[in-house]
């Protein structure tokens, strides 16, 4: 009897645990070099179009949610992880400022289940949408663009440098409502890294996180250099430890190529070696960005908008 009630508990565990693991901690993946994609060369790009370089990083948080870690950061653990809904903006001195991210409106917030949404923030950030002179996004899902595409207007289709992929009838971003049903043309093609902004540097990363997704490389007046991850990096772990989302999340609810996500990954790490002062942004690591060990020396909330 003893035996058998033993087989038999050993059978629920393994049907119990083996799942558990699969999904929520397992971090195997088809090992792929690094991109061939030196910061030498981010820097030189950084350099080629002559004029005022952005002087600051500013920050606005306009949702927060807490999940469990594993999600996100698959293997870290069950406590849960605070995931900030953000927008980045880099002032220009004499002249308009860059914007990366658009933040979350109620809408998005509401479809995300997110908690804390700050409407006083996100009114900021979408002042700031219309007053930018260029508007990045990382990669095309709701809590990237789906702010961006919402608030439409001029800052959509006069400032916003998007890519194919960032455009219906890709997926992701056919899932949102384009206004006035005309689509902007994508400003930014092909594969390899460019330069759209003295000191910016767009990285494409491709049918990554998803069809769209690019970093974004800055280098500061000041000598800072930036990247802005997006979602191949939510969290400094993902990058530190090399460890990607939990196949629960790539799986069900943000399918990505896992395989292109930790080669991107990898790359991340290597430029961090070859320039240790390289500032990482994560994609949603609030209390990562706010932790004084990483000297980012940003700003926590947009300056006022000037008088339009």
């Amino acid at each position: 009897m003893t035996r058998r009630l033993n087989l038999i508990l050993l059978g629920l565990a393994v049907v119990l645990l083996a799942p558990y693991y699969w999904f929520l901690l397992d971090n195997r993946h088809t090992v792929l070099p690094a991109k061939p994609i030196s910061i030498a060369q981010l820097r030189a790009l950084a350099g080629a179009i002559p004029g005022e370089l952005p002087y600051e990083l500013e920050i606005e948080r306009a949702a927060l949610s807490r999940l469990p870690g594993n999600l996100l950061v698959a293997g870290s653990g069950m406590k849960r992880k605070q995931v900030a809904y953000m927008a980045f903006r880099l002032p220009v001195r004499g002249g308009k400022a860059v914007m990366i991210e658009s933040g979350i409106n109620r809408a998005g917030a509401k479809t995300m289940n997110t908690e804390n949404f700050d409407p006083d923030a996100q009114a900021r950030v979408e002042a700031a949408l219309d007053q930018a002179g260029l508007i990045l996004v990382t990669h095309e899902h709701l809590d990237h663009l789906g702010a961006l595409v919402s608030h439409g207007g001029a800052a959509l289709y006069q400032t916003a440098w998007l890519n194919a992929a960032q455009l219906p009838p890709s997926p992701w971003a056919a899932k949102l409502v384009w206004p006035g049903g005309v689509l902007p043309q994508p400003r930014i093609i092909g594969t390899a890294p460019q330069a759209v902004a003295p000191g910016i540097v767009v990285i494409p990363a491709p049918d990554s996180h998803t069809p769209g997704s690019q970093m974004i490389f800055v280098r500061l007046a000041d000598g800072r250099e930036l990247l802005f991850t997006g979602d191949i990096s939510s969290f400094g772990q993902n990058w530190q430890e090399q460890r990607g989302r939990s196949r629960l999340i790539e799986t069900w609810f943000a399918p990505e190529n896992r395989d292109e996500v930790f080669a991107w990954l990898k790359t991340i790490q290597a430029w961090h070696t070859q320039a240790p002062g390289l500032l990482i942004v994560p994609g949603h690591d609030y209390e990562w960005l706010e932790n004084p060990e990483h000297h980012l020396g940003a700003k926590f909330a947009f300056a006022p908008a000037a008088p339009r």
